[in-house]
């Protein structure tokens, strides 16, 4: 099923290629965009257990091609590759720069959908006719939350969430969702591979907008093969209110990212076959100011991570080939059990061309107790520029 799904989505891709290229449809187009970003920074904190010491980051420095179009009306595309990307906790503080492929969001899991296709963050064709809208392809996971709204190239993996920082969100499947008549309400149903590659996903998705008011909710139910209980649900309330040129956003979800997946190289390892989430409620919230005259924006940012820890921690592969429920390793309960794992922290991106928003330059700084911690927290800081180049191909 998992091969039927990729040669379908390639071929049905590669065939819309080719009829957009020939389409001489006024409303057909598209643009290819090259996206290099690159930060440096500081982390003070612990690293493997030393006393706190300045450690450099390279944050989110990575490359990226988005490749985008429409043709025929109502038939649109779009490819993004992830080409090279550093980690920006702490590997590149050895010297070590990762390919995607070979460590991508810190989930290695060989398979569909994640090691094999890092390198390609999506691959999707949409047909839309009238109110209807189908996509398929390699998308993300029908789940609500802005956050993972963002592109992967506009975020900040220091300031953002930990659901973020360890989930896998992009998986093959097919999307179907209606639009009601005034455009407000879109309900969304999907079926996909899903994030532990050995099964299958069921999501739906209501999305709003309602004067003020905007949201995104959504539950994912997912397979846990081998585990006592084989299917479980990931439920996410994404609520955003703008006020004229000022946005406060709060997304809650019913898990949390497994903290040691994220931070522990040794349990890392042994997690490779593992559940990267874990019972408990993540919440996140941001208010972000953006200048009416689309030069700069200013933001603030806090997720709240609070592990349950009278649930199994997570699910790791015994001799057998079985997952089987471990707890919170001691060594981690008073950080992440006790303690909820918390950040918070500003940024700001400047746009200094004249008319444009293709050349950004960003700016971030927080707290944390959530990595490099023995006893209190961290402090990190970053500063970077991303360029967007766009490339118009065909069309208007």
């Amino acid at each position: 099923m998992k091969r039927f799904l990729v040669v379908f989505a390639a071929v049905t891709l590669c065939c819309s290629l080719v009829r957009a290229q020939e389409a001489e449809d006024a409303g057909s187009g598209a643009v290819l965009s090259i996206i290099p970003r690159l930060d440096a920074g500081i982390i003070y904190g612990a690293l493997d257990g030393d006393e706190a010491e300045l450690i450099p980051t390279f944050g989110n420095t990575s490359l990226y091609t988005l490749f985008e179009g429409t043709f025929a009306g109502n038939w649109s595309f779009s490819l993004c590759n992830h080409w090279y990307s550093v980690d920006a906790w702490g590997d590149s503080a050895k010297g070590i720069f990762v390919l995607p492929a070979a460590d991508l969001y810190h989930l290695n899991v060989p398979g569909l959908g994640n090691n094999a296709f890092n390198f390609l963050d999506w691959a999707y064709i949409t047909w839309a006719p009238g109110p209807f809208e189908f996509t398929l392809g390699k998308q993300v996971a029908l789940m609500g939350g802005f956050e993972f709204d963002d592109y992967d190239f506009d975020v900040n993996p220091l300031l953002a969430s930990d659901i973020w920082n360890g989930y896998n969100c992009y998986n093959w499947g097919l999307t179907a969702a209606w639009h009601t008549l005034k455009e407000t309400s879109t309900v969304s149903f999907q079926v996909s591979t899903n994030p532990l590659n050995n099964g299958i996903s069921f999501g739906a998705g209501w999305n709003g907008e309602y004067g003020p008011y905007s949201m995104k909710w959504s539950a994912l139910t997912y397979s846990v093969p081998g585990a006592e209980k084989p299917w479980d649900v990931l439920v996410c309330l994404g609520n955003r209110l703008t006020f004229g040129n000022f946005q406060i956003t709060a997304d809650w979800f019913n898990h949390c990212a497994d903290p040691v997946f994220i931070t522990d190289e040794e349990r890392y390892s042994a997690y490779h076959y593992s559940y990267p989430l874990t019972k408990g409620n993540t919440i996140i919230g941001s208010v972000l100011y953006s200048h009416g005259s689309g030069k700069f924006d200013i933001g603030a940012k806090a997720v709240w991570n609070g592990v349950d820890t009278t649930a199994p921690y997570g699910y790791v592969k015994d001799e057998s080939g079985v997952l089987i429920p471990t707890p919170i390793p001691p060594q981690y309960e008073a950080t992440y059990g006790d303690l909820p794992s918390v950040r918070a922290g500003f940024w700001g991106s400047w746009y200094p061309l004249k008319g444009s928003q293709a050349l950004r330059i960003q700016a971030a700084a927080g707290l944390s107790n959530y990595f490099y911690v023995n006893e209190g927290g961290s402090f990190f800081a970053t500063l970077g520029a991303t360029w967007n180049f766009e490339i118009p191909l065909w069309g208007n």
